[in-house]
């Protein structure tokens, strides 16, 4: 039995719940640090990027899923819904982080933010798109929409990826390797999706 195999069957007998539970517990272990002062000196700043930073890694696992079955034939495509709904919560938890924690929902402070900072801009637009996602994450979605819709809408996650990912590029300002990181992973991912695609056109065109 090769690794793969073996991965692919041990993934089988892990319940979809177990893999919530596991992803939740960064986001209460942060969210109780940050409310009983374990952040150190910038408690709402650490909080902001390490939750943010969860929202990405999941955004980039969840767009990992086909790419992985496609290359190596590791299948997790039973995990990609839960990899979703948990970046969307990073996500929300993140955006909530700044409007509440950060800004205090004063909408005219928000709004001068998202006019003089687009990493702002490209952040909320990620969150947007994710919403409707989750949303629609469940069968009888699925089932009212029909499966071609449904599929649809959910290609927004490459756009949320691209803006969460230009978020993190525009927030630092200057030129680090972390994000660079993230910007080439899904760089390489859109582009096997790409062509990917473009095969799929050429097999129709020549049946």
């Amino acid at each position: 039995m090769t690794i793969v195999s073996t991965i692919n069957s041990t993934t089988r007998r892990v319940p979809t719940w177990a893999l919530y539970i596991a992803l939740a517990v960064p986001a209460v272990w942060l969210t109780y640090a940050l409310f009983t002062n374990q952040l150190g000196s910038d408690p709402i700043r650490t909080y902001e990027h390490e939750i943010g930073e969860w929202a990405l890694k999941l955004i980039i696992a969840g767009l990992m899923i086909t790419p992985l079955r496609d290359w190596f034939k590791l299948n997790l495509v039973k995990f990609r819904r839960a990899i979703g709904l948990m970046a969307f919560l990073y996500a929300f938890l993140h955006l909530a982080a700044y409007l509440w924690l950060d800004q205090g929902f004063i909408v005219s402070e928000i709004w001068k933010d998202i006019v003089k900072r687009p990493y702002i801009t490209f952040g909320m637009a990620s969150v947007l798109m994710m919403l409707p996602l989750a949303l629609t994450s469940n069968n009888l979605s699925i089932r009212k929409m029909g499966p071609a819709k449904w599929n649809k809408l959910h290609k927004l996650v490459y756009l949320a990826g691209i803006g969460a990912v230009m978020h993190f590029l525009l927030l630092t300002k200057t030129w680090e390797v972390e994000p660079a990181i993230y910007a080439l992973i899904l760089f390489v991912l859109l582009t096997h999706r790409v062509m990917k695609l473009r095969k799929q056109r050429m097999r129709g065109l020549t049946a």
